[in-house]
């Protein structure tokens, strides 16, 4: 089907359902300006996977805090962007009461800034660090260690060393029940910018999709899952998708 037939059968399932989820990836987030690690130009392809697993990773923070931080400073804090018009197309739906909940593999926070309520951020929040020291667990505002006068950023009610909000390679991700539970109860299921490659939120999808059909995918390129997907759009401008689908409702 082409675009606007596949946008009007959007807006059929969506009208008629009662509990639509919607699954979010990187591809959101490009359309605010942040850059996409796996994308043609991202980190993971420049300067390789493995480099970057070896030092984003919970045994290297641990073993050399000032080699992470250097890495982590250098492509993983950026400039402050804006919810793109994507994320606000999602907080209207949630607020008219057509998305019941955002389950993201983000850590730009940007879903809850544009208003969405119902989020569930699975890799964590990269706008906040937490002391690591026993019994503190202080958390600083990314403000904080972007002032900090020092690579490694300490806490300033104990001095211990802070991390990022972040789930690294080598961690579990967050809320993995809170998140697969919100999924799997879904009667429609809505992924928007993920290839569907990374796990286990990738596995969720595929269990859901094994038990229901109700699935829409709104993606640039091909996913793992476009073969189980009732609509699929493929598209670069999310934003304008989800635009006229709101109108449409």
């Amino acid at each position: 089907m082409d675009r606007e037939q596949a946008i009007g059968r959007i807006v059929d399932l969506m009208s008629k359902s009662k509990n639509t989820v919607v699954v979010t990836g990187a591809g959101i987030s490009t359309e605010a300006g942040i850059p996409d690690f796996r994308g043609e130009k991202g980190i993971y392809r420049t300067l390789g996977e493995q480099r970057v697993m070896n030092i984003i990773n919970i045994d290297a923070f641990k073993r050399n805090p000032e080699a992470f931080y250097e890495f982590y400073r250098k492509h993983f804090m950026f400039p402050p962007v804006e919810p793109s018009k994507a994320h606000f197309m999602l907080a209207e739906l949630e607020k008219r009461g057509f998305v019941k909940g955002i389950v993201t593999q983000n850590i730009d926070n940007l879903h809850q800034r544009a208003g969405s309520r119902n989020v569930i951020p699975i890799h964590g929040n990269g706008d906040r660090f937490i002391c690591t020291r026993r019994g503190c667990g202080h958390v600083h505002p990314a403000s904080y260690i972007e002032a900090y006068p020092e690579l490694v950023p300490l806490c300033e009610k104990c001095g211990g060393i802070l991390k990022p909000d972040v789930v690294l390679f080598g961690e579990h991700i967050h809320h993995y029940f809170d998140a697969r539970d919100l999924i799997l109860r879904a009667k429609l299921l809505v992924v928007i910018g993920s290839s569907l490659t990374v796990y286990p939120l990738a596995g969720f999808v595929k269990e859901f999709s094994t038990f229901y059909q109700d699935l829409v995918i709104i993606n640039k390129g091909r996913t793992e899952l476009d073969h189980a997907a009732l609509v699929k759009v493929d598209t670069d401008n999310t934003g304008a998708v989800l635009e006229e689908i709101n109108r449409r409702l």
